[in-house]
């Protein structure tokens, strides 16, 4: 239990913020909109020409691992 409460936490602190997720086979890249105990939100947008956006909802028991940029 402690590794989730310290995985929340620093997810929290990552909202709005480009963070790449991989589930599985899936790997999804995209701003973190919100994030509770049991499932984290990612806007997405695509490199159309007409930029259209998804919205991903992952649960957290699924993921496989998080990928943050350094600053």
């Amino acid at each position: 239990m402690l590794f989730e409460n310290y995985l929340f936490s620093q997810l929290r602190k990552l909202i709005n913020e480009e963070i790449r997720v991989a589930t599985g086979e899936e790997l999804f890249t995209g701003i973190l909109v919100s994030v509770d105990n049991a499932i984290l939100r990612l806007r997405e947008s695509t490199d159309d020409y007409e930029r259209e956006t998804r919205n991903i909802v992952v649960l957290l028991s699924e993921v496989s691992f998080i990928q943050v940029d350094a600053e």
